[in-house]
């Protein structure tokens, strides 16, 4: 049953959405790591993966560290990266990406990023980010990764995985596909003129699943996105658009989505006109209307409109702040 008693509530929130300024919105940083190849042709999508990533920050305005090899002064990729993230701001409103470009490995107790020299392990990661309280979003596109997962899952971060098993260990194509796909208009699902991180992962998913289909070859790579902080992750085919069909089996449990939903690379007018007091806001109450979602059919319908009428209600309460103190 569609929720009629609503549309005078959306048509307001559009309408207070139209007549937003946007102050300009703080740089987050992005570190790129790309990890050693092997062969050529994987050289070649390395880079190209990673020119896709150069070409998103751009559009973004962020300010990119790249680590590709050793440095001028010998040092390797894995004391790069310790030292990028020691100069990290380990608390502050803006997310802090990482993204990773390479294969990945995985020896059944942990999964490593294959590097140029010394390798870095999920373990490891999780432990040198385990001080940083600001928001994170974490990128691996490669093979192997899904226990990043479970190393690097907590509230108020976003990680994506190219793999649903370590044990998937062949080359991934979802990390060129997802790298195109963040900014790409094209994957803004719901049409709301920002494409989130949600909108890529699954773009870049159907993508790949799609890639097999066509070539009648076994998939051999699932991918994950995790952004409620409880360490598992959900396959793109949960979705059905970007909803999450298949329901938590803990009824107040907060679905996997509702964050990544409403996070993105190029964050629209309406999105970066939000303080960090309003988007904390509203990612609250989005978490709220997907638990609410999720009771639908135990709740009688007019008790369920009339809870997410209040919800609606208090997001268009954010956005109507947000119109005033422009």
């Amino acid at each position: 049953m569609p929720d009629i008693a609503l549309r005078p509530v959306i048509v307001t929130l559009l309408a207070l959405l139209s007549f937003i300024t946007v102050p300009a919105l703080r740089a987050a940083d992005l570190l790129l790591l790309v990890g050693a190849p092997g062969e050529e042709d994987y050289a070649e999508v390395f880079a190209e993966t990673a020119e896709a990533w150069a070409d998103a920050a751009a559009a973004a305005n962020l300010t990119v560290s790249r680590i590709d090899g050793y440095s001028d002064d010998g040092l390797a990729p894995r004391d790069q990266l310790i030292t990028a993230l020691a100069a990290q701001r380990p608390v502050a409103d803006d997310p802090l990406w990482i993204v990773y470009v390479g294969h990945g490995t995985y020896d059944l107790r942990n999964a490593q990023l294959n590097l140029a020299g010394p390798d870095v392990s999920a373990t490891e990661l999780g432990e040198w980010l385990g001080g940083f309280e600001r928001p994170l979003v974490f990128v691996h596109g490669g093979s192997a990764s899904a226990p990043f997962v479970n190393a690097l899952s907590r509230p108020n971060r976003i990680i994506i995985t190219a793999t649903e098993s370590g044990h998937e260990v062949n080359y991934a194509r979802f990390g060129l596909r997802f790298a195109r796909a963040v900014i790409d208009p094209e994957a803004d699902i719901d049409r709301d003129g920002q494409t989130s991180l949600l909108e890529a992962f699954l773009t870049a998913s159907q993508q790949v699943q799609a890639f097999y289909l066509e070539q009648n070859r076994l998939a051999t790579e699932h991918a994950l996105i995790d952004d409620n902080g409880d360490g598992r992750g959900t396959p793109y085919d949960f979705f059905n658009g970007t909803r999450l069909a298949e329901k938590p089996t803990d009824p107040t449990a907060v679905p996997d989505g509702a964050r990544a939903r409403v996070w993105s690379l190029v964050p629209s007018a309406a999105e970066r006109a939000l303080t960090a007091e309003q988007r904390s806001r509203r990612d609250a109450l989005e978490a709220e209307l997907e638990q609410l979602r999720t009771r639908r059919d135990s709740m009688p319908e007019s008790d369920y409109l009339d809870a997410l009428e209040v919800l609606f209600r208090q997001l268009g309460q954010v956005y109507r702040t947000t119109s005033v103190n422009s």
